[in-house]
């Protein structure tokens, strides 16, 4: 068992119960945030592809509470590993006063770890969303290479000004300062409301610059059941993303000559 950690002022602890290695690591960090975009896709590539749950994250300011899942008691945020590909997975939003510290502490582990990459994935609010068939991938890389090299792909949009809230936009500016490859990827999603509509399209495009094979027609053949069970998680994560501006995602910052 590898257990690290102190970031700031809180202590984060990133626990291998199996050790992770290997080359060209791409850890896909699936947090809880707009539209449980992340959270649905990470889960279901888990699921499908069969990872093994090899980790966990824990911190102080976590919830005081524990996952239970066919009478086993589960971590809260978990770490899977399937070939090169690491997949963090939780059950609960992140408080607001974790939030630096975890993303902080997950950077730093990807560099102890020699990863390639770092994927966040999330949803982008659209006002709009019931109008869309087929929401829109938007990206932004920790370099504008990156951003180039994931951008390639047909319907992919660049991410070119506005805000990005919460720990994905912690780990998106740490792994800059790092000098470590990092990226988000966004699907045009509803902003408070389960859209795993949105979270296909991530896993979709996830299948095409990664090369693996995932079928997505369970995902959204099973859209209606994920939008009720999912539901006081998406309540949660509605009152978190209060407390670190999520809703200003919708908003151009302000421009300077």
């Amino acid at each position: 068992m590898v257990e690290a950690g102190r970031a700031g002022e809180d202590l984060v602890s990133i626990v291998e119960v199996k050790p992770i290695a290997g080359r060209d690591l791409i850890i896909l960090e699936g947090f809880p945030d707009v539209g449980l975009v992340g959270a649905i896709a990470a889960s279901y590539l888990v699921d499908k592809l069969g990872f093994e749950e090899v980790g966990y994250i824990d911190a102080e300011l976590l919830p005081p509470i524990i996952s239970v899942r066919n009478e086993r008691i589960k971590e809260l945020i978990r770490i899977y590993l399937k070939d090169n590909l690491v997949a963090i997975v939780s059950d609960v939003p992140i408080p607001p006063a974790a939030i630096r510290p975890m993303g902080q502490r997950i950077v730093e582990w990807a560099k102890e770890k020699g990863a390639k990459l770092i994927l966040s994935l999330s949803g982008l609010p659209e006002p709009n969303r019931l109008d869309l068939e087929k929401p829109r991938i938007y990206v932004l890389g920790s370099r504008p290479e990156v951003t180039e090299m994931l951008a390639k792909q047909d319907g992919v949009s660049r991410f070119r000004d506005g805000f990005i809230a919460g720990i994905k936009g912690v780990i998106l500016r740490e792994a800059m300062r790092a000098g470590i490859d990092a990226a988000i990827i966004l699907a045009q999603s509803h902003y408070n409301y389960p859209d795993p509509g949105a979270a296909g399209q991530v896993v979709s495009y996830l299948s095409r610059i990664l090369n693996i094979e995932v079928d997505v027609k369970p995902l959204l053949e099973s859209a209606e059941e994920l939008k009720l069970r999912l539901r006081d998680l998406m309540r949660r994560t509605d009152q978190m993303m209060k407390g670190v501006q999520k809703s200003r995602e919708l908003e151009l910052p302000p421009v300077y000559l």
